[in-house]
């Protein structure tokens, strides 16, 4: 029986071949999205802990109840009091915000108290020319802004109105934020943005890192103003971490429900064709449970081939936003795993049994009698 019926859904599909080719090539579009949006969520959240996650950094504090860094605000005298903890081997404070240019186009300002220390765990890499030395006017500037604003190692950038900048060095990272970003030292940039003694997050490094539980607390509790976390857990707090886990909820409910409604419509079609076939199998003695098997697995059939389909269409749209857009190819993920691949199919064996059900049991309803009459 299981061979008859799983003919009979084979049969169904290549008996309307365009139907059925538009069906499976609308799955297969909605899952490449799907796929290539959650690689792309996944690839960034994974790239962003990573960094965090590097060993030599134990706690990560901002300012409690700040949405994101750049709202955070530290006192230098915090600092101070967190520095000279006998806890803590080392901290690194950085500041952060957003500068114009003359012509008006916005620029992320990173400025960091030891650079050396921490540009490997933040993914920057000097590309080009030296470090800023902290006591001079002197900025390190992302290769993308270089390009797009024409500048050379050695021009001044008016970024404060007191004095100019002079770029020294050119870097790179494969983290967005910091390909649009100038970077200074923490009190230059605390000038460049007129905030004097402020810093909106610190970096520290313990001892002895079995105590950073008993350190957290002791910030926790002594300080109303500050918020400190275990710097593996720290991305989890970030709102765009969470936005990106948001998202790929999002895109995959809004795949099951269009992927669904797809399928529901082509077996809402196929059961209006069918009425007399269906009277007829129900004549000869096909229970429900037969008729509905048959519709489950031609369903599946269209989903899984769509969601296969899918999969390798994402792949291909992958090599190619890889190759025409160098420029953000950090923002992607090497290549898809089998981990997106099993969730893809997953949601496609979930579409199939859904989309089935109801027009399977509305089928399933038809009288003989008049599905015989009527046809």
């Amino acid at each position: 029986m299981f061979k008859i019926c799983v003919y009979y859904a084979f049969r169904n599909i290549i008996r309307t071949p365009l139907r059925s080719f538009f069906t499976i090539f609308s799955v297969a579009m909605i899952i490449s999205m799907y796929t290539l949006l959650t690689a792309v969520a996944n690839s960034f959240t994974d790239q962003l802990t990573s960094v965090i996650n590097q060993e030599g950094v134990d706690i990560i504090i901002q300012s409690k109840f700040s949405a994101t860094p750049i709202s955070s605000s530290i006192s230098q005298g915090l600092v101070e009091e967190i520095k000279s903890d006998s806890f803590v081997n080392s901290c690194v404070g950085v500041i952060l915000g957003k500068k114009r240019f003359k012509d008006r186009s916005i620029v992320y300002l990173f400025g960091i108290s030891n650079f050396s220390q921490i540009s490997g765990k933040l993914g920057l890499t000097l590309s080009e020319g030296r470090l800023f030395e902290n006591a001079k006017c002197e900025i390190l500037v992302a290769e993308m802004i270089m390009k797009n604003k024409k500048f050379k190692i050695g021009d001044t950038v008016s970024l404060s109105e007191k004095e100019p900048f002079k770029i020294v060095g050119t870097y790179n990272s494969w983290i967005s934020f910091f390909n649009s970003s100038i970077i200074s030292n923490l009190d230059n940039a605390r000038k460049i943005l007129g905030k004097p003694n402020k810093t909106n997050m610190l970096f520290v490094s313990l001892k002895d890192p079995r105590k950073t539980k008993e350190m957290i607390d002791k910030i926790n509790n002594k300080h109303d103003t500050l918020f400190a976390v275990k710097s593996s857990e720290f991305s989890n707090t970030l709102g765009t971490v969470k936005n990106m886990f948001y998202l790929s909820d999002l895109i995959a409910v809004i795949t099951l429900f269009v992927a669904s409604a797809i399928l529901i419509n082509t077996f809402l079609m196929a059961v209006y064709e069918r009425t007399k076939e269906i009277g007829i199998l129900n004549a000869i003695g096909w229970s429900r449970g037969m008729i509905v098997y048959i519709f489950v697995v031609e369903s599946l059939f269209l989903a899984l081939i769509g969601g296969l389909l899918g999969f390798l269409i994402s792949l291909g749209m992958l090599s190619y936003i890889k190759t025409a857009f160098a420029n953000i190819s950090f923002y992607l993920p090497e290549s898809l795993d089998f981990s997106i691949f099993g969730y893809s199919m997953l949601m496609c064996i979930i579409v199939g049994m859904i989309s089935a059900i109801f027009p399977a049991l509305y089928a399933t309803k038809i009288v003989i009698a008049k599905a015989l009459k009527d046809a």
